[in-house]
């Protein structure tokens, strides 16, 4: 490890020094004000702050620090979210944010400059001979046009958006099934989910900062207390195709993960949608949203949403849009892949 892992100096504009567990509740009041500022899609709050602390192999004391006024006050922090550190394709999320009177100096710049630096300081440390090249990333309201910049300064560019869209319910005006020919869209059922888990692994291998969801993982999230598994939909091929002939999930090719929410807002809501890469522009999409439209308005829901993850947004708004859905405010992922010549 080089001596300067023990540093935490970012700029001499205020005194840094390394994330301590009582710093979070400080922590949540200088978000809180970054909060009321910037009106984020995704507040954050103390149990956030607390659970990121508590992660498996977060290490803070280590990743994170926190910038000071002289009056000892916390007006900047940053703070890295790696991987495990024997994960194949290592990860760095990171996260930054200055107090509003504090952004003329320019903190922001150097901060993210000095978490994009620890982030390949952390993979030198853990890398070996099979690891894969690491990924360093953050996600950014689009409207933050000035953080975008800080961080497009920094090397990243955007890669992935993320945006929820919505459209009411009338029986009477309803998408109509779709006849996918050799493709048969059929309710979800348990004894299919880990052919479902193996299909959304493939459908997203591709995405960048993306990494397989364990059998653990997966049966978790479908096991909380909104998931509406009765309303989930899988995609299955009526026949075998040779490409699939030993695939792990056999003849799933497609899936929609739902859940509601009806105890707030009366909407059923798509969790999760996939398709297999060498099944895509066949209408799989299509036809498993528009069963989970009808499902939800069969349910008594009177509107349905759902959480989109995009390399193309243009493209992803015209194809929800096709089915009665508006988009709100968008998120953006900026990322890099370090070469060797970055580390």
């Amino acid at each position: 490890m080089s001596p300067d892992w023990q540093e935490a100096f970012v700029d001499d504009v205020l005194d840094w020094d390394f994330l301590n567990f009582e710093d979070l509740r400080q922590l949540t009041e200088l978000r809180a004000a970054i909060d009321y500022m910037d009106d984020p899609v995704q507040p954050g709050s103390y149990e956030d702050f607390l659970a990121s602390w508590n992660a498996p192999g977060a290490h803070p004391h280590e990743h994170a620090v926190v910038g000071r006024e002289k009056g000892g006050s916390i007006v900047a922090y940053g703070w890295n979210h790696p991987s495990p550190s024997d994960d194949p394709n290592p990860r760095v999320w990171f996260e930054v944010g200055v107090h509003p009177a504090w952004r003329h100096q320019l903190i922001r710049h150097r901060l993210t400059l000095w978490l994009v630096a620890r982030a390949k300081q952390w993979y030198q440390h853990i890398r070996t001979a099979n690891t894969r090249p690491l990924w360093v990333g953050t996600t950014v309201d689009e409207k933050r046009v000035g953080l975008s910049t800080v961080i497009a300064a920094a090397g990243l560019t955007p890669q992935r958006w993320f945006f929820d869209m919505h459209r009411p319910l009338n029986p009477d005006v309803l998408p109509l099934p779709a006849d996918l020919g050799e493709i048969a869209i059929e309710p979800f059922e348990e004894s299919l989910s880990e052919q479902v888990r193996s299909a959304h692994n493939e459908a997203f291998a591709t995405r960048p900062g993306s990494s397989p969801v364990s059998r653990a993982d997966w049966e978790a999230s479908l096991n909380e207390g909104a998931a509406r598994l009765q309303l989930s939909w899988v995609a299955l091929l009526k026949g075998r195709h040779p490409s699939h002939a030993d695939a792990s999930h056999g003849q799933v090719v497609g899936y929609v993960i739902n859940r509601s929410y009806d105890d707030e807002t009366n909407e059923g809501w798509t969790e999760r949608l996939g398709v297999c890469s060498w099944c895509r522009g066949k209408g799989i999409g299509r036809g498993l949203i528009t069963e989970s439209i009808r499902g939800f308005c069969k349910a008594g829901f009177s509107s349905a949403g759902i959480g989109v993850d995009t390399e193309d947004p243009a493209h992803a708004e015209a194809f929800f849009g096709s089915m009665g859905y508006t988009a709100t405010e968008r998120v953006v992922v900026y990322g890099r892949t370090m070469t060797e010549d970055d580390l």
